[in-house]
């Protein structure tokens, strides 16, 4: 699990901001996007944002520290309005974490130990899932409760996580290569994944394939969309996805797919110091790591940042 700068969950307008100065505001903080308000989280300044629960209740945050004379990374999950930890350790090292739907499960990756889900309530290990599951690759299914991550080095395949059974199934998928990111649509209707072949896939919710676009058309470098995330605009009809540089510009371009038909409809061409996209952010647009916004469907960079 790496820190990210900042997640903005658009469903419950809240946004988890860390630091990275002198882009990032000073002290990690929280911004209630429907009120335009802003809670520094002074005590914790010196920790950086990693996690934002679905409802925008809970947050993870982490730092490098030292455990008996081993360097970890200490976790906290906070309920930042009551201003109570609910966990934390620094007693192994943490790769991933993720919600579930209600915010009082967790799915941990941890150094030496079987990737496993804490329930926040009972204080206890209710499940344990594959080795190979990579975490930050997946999605959560706010509606079904059900996380689905890409497996290390198997081709086409997933595991699926059911947060109130504790059941994990594989499922796998015609991608005749290793699925390196997946990600529920907007409206939770069809399943979008990259592959390492550089392959844009879009499937239903019974893993039947609607469409794929194959992006090595566009160079070598160009079509390296495989390291990619996967943004959406609010509405779910454009999706965009990035090579971080390609044959005639070092600073990367982004391309804006049509989600019905995963054809091309734009490419966006990066310069320096925009910002590569950190976030989903709303209506059109996506948030750039220097705080402003692209908008999908123009192209254009907004003049100032949002905070």
């Amino acid at each position: 699990m790496s820190s990210q700068p900042f997640i903005v969950n658009r469903k419950a307008k809240v946004g988890l901001f860390g630091k990275s100065k002198p882009i990032q505001p000073k002290e990690l903080s929280i911004v209630d996007f429907s009120t335009n308000q802003q809670q520094h989280l002074i005590e914790y300044d010196d920790w950086e944002a990693s996690s934002l629960s679905p409802d925008g209740k809970r947050i993870i945050i982490e730092k490098p520290t030292i455990y008996r004379g081993t360097s970890k990374k200490e976790i906290s999950v906070i309920d930042y309005q009551a201003n109570q930890v609910l966990y934390n350790t620094s007693s192994y090292y943490v790769f991933d974490t993720a919600f579930n739907t209600s915010g009082d499960k967790l799915l941990i990756v941890a150094s030496k130990k079987k990737p496993f889900c804490y329930d926040l309530t009972s204080q206890q290990i209710v499940a344990e899932l594959p080795h190979q599951i990579r975490l930050y690759e997946g999605d959560l299914d706010i509606h079904t409760d059900i996380f689905i991550a890409p497996v290390e080095r198997l081709k086409g395949t997933c595991c699926v996580f059911d947060f109130k059974t504790g059941q994990t199934d594989t499922i796998t998928v015609d991608t005749k290569a290793r699925i390196s990111n997946v990600k529920f649509s907007p409206d939770l209707s069809c399943i979008y994944a990259i592959a390492n072949n550089n392959i844009l896939y879009c499937f239903d919710r019974s893993y039947k394939m609607i469409w794929k676009k194959d992006f090595t058309y566009l160079g070598k470098k160009g079509g390296e969309i495989n390291a990619s995330d996967i943004f959406s605009s609010e509405d779910g009809k454009l999706l965009c996805l990035s090579a971080s540089a390609t044959e005639t510009n070092p600073w990367g371009a982004d391309y804006v797919v049509d989600s019905s038909s995963g054809e091309i409809i734009r490419q966006i061409e990066g310069y320096h110091l925009r910002g590569r996209i950190k976030s989903n952010y709303f209506g059109n647009q996506v948030l750039l790591a220097t705080l402003t916004t692209l908008d999908l469907s123009t192209g254009l960079v907004s003049d100032e940042p949002i905070l």
